[in-house]
């Protein structure tokens, strides 16, 4: 304390030489371009008008992770942070000075699953198993997006292997992902990193992965837009699966149009996977251009009617949310499914991605160099190492019985019953979905994104979360089986400020008609709301000893470490302005808290 002392006398004087400078020179610094909540084109817009460089943005958003992702709330949404991004972003600077620039992403920062090949980073899938496991090349998708001039920051952490085992968002290389939003909840699975790191203002937009609603669940319960586009929409190649015939990619962001930019940029065909074949003529070429804020007029809405009752809140801010579209305009058609449908996991997507999940981790494991696990015999073997299992984050026991019971379900791939599954069973749930949309001539079907709000995390309980659901996924299964796209956006928050989504369904290739319905709604609603544990700062880490005196004092509420509690950010300027008023000594208009 005797150093935080002497540390505000020098504050005092510091403060008596500020006295006397113009009030200009503060107001200058306020009017700086500031990233936080900026979208896409507000971002490249300003980097086009010389406010701000990308090398500036990077070190931004590398500032925010050490002030929260590794202290503070300790979000723990980053497993790798990318060494050469600064260094990258130098190199985009220079060539949008000399060469102009090569688009809308050119110089944007993103974070990216654990699942995506990234030169350069280990692609882990979340597991310490695969720390050393450095790929060759980039993944499709992601070379498309280096092209277009995106910046990687990091990887997010995720699901080990893309599969939660009541464990939402926990791998054994990083741990636990909190929830921004209230750090007793998770961020849902598998895409949790993802989800966390994009709410908090760690990237401008995240890629995140969706075999079974790992995209749409992270957003729901962060507050964010995500689409699991058409199966085939988005390249798998370079992306460690789960079971590609359910497995995509998908972007999530904090606004539909950031979505719809990033998704022009992710889609493609790609000979390396062939799923991607059939979109050849369905990609649009710019989703963002034409987004209509007047879709929901007129609009055709099936309510998926299945997927209510599990929460009372979920069910008012769904329902609340489907009298808003009522009052723009749209006709609200009820509509119900087969039994099968309405529960999609032990019929037809757990046997199917039991079975696929061996053979086809192992394929993509072969392109790791060196001795990296190459089966999953030998990813068993390293997780019940004692290394692992007597480490602070030791494998998921539940997800261990789950790789053992993937081994025994691989015979089951390719058996006629197994097609049976695929060819029949998949096309009928396909068949039953356009029906109803045809028979009632809907322009999408919607519903609660997931039945509850985010729940506990697994090592401590929340009393005050309530969910009567067998499996509050259920309704995003419809999307998985059929492989037909679903984008999710904010519709409100639970008295515990905690968001929920509404998700619209479409048929297949539809996504710009589901962007236009979802942009309707966003741009009426507003509901999109901020995580306070990590709020707008300005200079959070340059005044360390400021900000423990505060706290010492019981002035406003901080850490230890000098960052700020959810709801009390202030600046230097209003830090010594505190401290001197604490003293009795008024320099200027003081901050009021």
């Amino acid at each position: 304390m005797l150093k935080v002392l002497n540390h505000v006398i020098t504050l005092i004087a510091l403060m008596a030489v500020m006295a006397v400078l113009p009030m200009a020179s503060v107001s200058a610094e306020e009017t700086k371009f500031d990233p936080f909540e900026k979208s896409i084109k507000e971002i490249s817009e300003a980097l086009d008008n010389n406010q701000i460089t990308s090398e500036q943005l990077v070190t931004y958003y590398l500032e925010r992770i050490k002030a929260y992702d590794k202290q503070g709330p300790t979000i723990n949404s980053l497993t790798n942070i990318n060494e050469e991004a600064i260094e990258i972003a130098k190199q985009l600077d220079a060539e949008r000075q000399s060469k102009g620039t090569r688009g809308v992403l050119h110089g944007i920062p993103i974070v990216v699953k654990d699942n995506f090949d990234v030169k350069g980073m280990p692609t882990t899938a979340g597991s310490v198993v695969l720390k050393e496991a450095y790929p060759e090349k980039d993944a499709f998708t992601i070379q498309k997006l280096k092209d277009a001039g995106v910046i990687i920051i990091g990887k997010t952490n995720m699901s080990e292997f893309a599969a939660s085992y009541g464990r939402l968002g926990y791998g054994s290389l990083s741990g636990l992902t909190l929830n921004p939003y209230n750090l007793k909840r998770d961020a849902s699975g598998s895409s949790s990193g993802t989800a966390a790191a994009v709410t908090a203002n760690f990237g401008v937009f995240g890629l995140g992965t969706d075999t079974s609603g790992s995209v749409r669940g992270p957003a729901h319960v962060t507050g964010l837009v995500g689409i699991r586009p058409t199966l085939g929409l988005i390249s798998r190649d370079g992306v460690a699966p789960s079971s590609l015939n359910f497995d995509t990619p998908g972007p999530m962001a904090r606004s539909v149009e950031d979505v719809a930019i990033a998704l022009s940029f992710m889609a493609g065909v790609d000979e390396k996977d062939e799923q991607t074949l059939a979109a050849k003529g369905h990609i649009v070429e710019d989703y963002s251009k034409s987004l209509n804020n007047a879709a929901l007029k007129n609009a055709r809405i099936g309510v998926a009617v299945d997927f209510f009752g599990d929460n009372a809140e979920v069910d008012a801010i769904t329902n609340k949310a489907l009298k808003k579209m009522e009052a723009m305009g749209a006709e609200l058609i009820p509509v119900s499914f087969s039994e099968t449908t309405k529960y999609l996991w032990t019929p037809i997507i757990g046997p199917i991605g039991a079975a696929d999940f061996k053979v086809q981790l192992e394929k993509y494991l072969q392109r790791f160099p060196g001795s990296q696990p190459k089966t999953v015999e030998d990813v068993i073997k390293v997780s019940e190492s004692p290394e692992v299992l007597n480490s602070a984050t030791p494998v998921n026991p539940a997800g261990l019985e789950g790789l053992k019971t993937n081994l025994k379900q691989a015979a089951f791939k390719d058996t006629p019953e197994y097609n049976d599954l695929v060819t029949k069973e998949i096309p009928k749930v396909r068949n039953e979905v356009q029906s109803i949309m045809d028979k009632e001539s809907l322009d999408t079907i919607v519903f609660p994104t997931m039945s509850c709000p985010a729940s506990s995390r697994f090592d401590q309980e929340d009393p005050t979360y309530i969910c009567e659901a067998y499996d509050t996924y259920a309704a995003g299964y419809v999307a998985t089986a059929t492989g037909f796209p679903e984008i999710t956006v904010p519709a409100g928050s639970t008295k515990e400020e905690l968001p929920v989504g509404v998700s619209f369904l479409g048929l297949p290739y539809s996504e710009q008609s589901l962007l236009d319905l979802a942009y309707s709604f966003e741009q009426a609603t507003n509901a999109r709301t901020l995580p306070k544990t990590t709020p707008k700062f300005k200079d959070v880490s340059s005044f360390v000893d400021e900000i423990m005196y505060l706290t010492v004092k019981g002035i406003i509420k901080g850490y230890p470490d000098g960052t700020f509690k959810p709801n009390d950010p202030i600046t230097r300027l209003q830090a010594i302005q505190l401290i001197l008023k604490e003293k009795g000594i008024v320099l200027g208009e003081p901050y009021h808290k």
